[in-house]
């Protein structure tokens, strides 16, 4: 499972999840367009990371559950108190889809 964080400008952060990265691909086309700016020495994945992030303040792509639970309890973006929003949209993905329980 792929999990990714978007932090916008001016509004809160958004978590959602890919199922591999053929999926992650497909919904970023389907969101930004079918021609998704691809340099020959990037990957289609990658080149869809970086126009997924182009507008954004800043965003996150993780690429298994326990990497994105890891960066949860690591990663400053993810800070209870500074991040909390951003670690609260992570946190609500990764319980969605049982990769963490909600011990809340």
């Amino acid at each position: 499972m792929i999990y990714i964080v978007e932090i916008p400008h001016q509004k809160r952060p958004h978590a959602w999840f890919a199922f591999n990265r053929e999926d992650f691909v497909l919904k970023v086309r389907a969101t930004h367009g079918a021609n998704v700016c691809q340099d020959g020495a990037v990957s289609e994945f990658d080149a869809c990371v970086d126009a997924l992030a182009r507008d954004l303040k800043d965003c996150r792509v993780h690429l298994s559950d326990e990497l994105a639970i890891g960066a949860l309890q690591s990663d400053p973006l993810y800070d209870k108190y500074d991040g909390f929003y951003a670690h609260m949209a992570l946190r609500e993905q990764l319980v969605a889809m049982d990769a963490l329980e909600d011990d809340l």
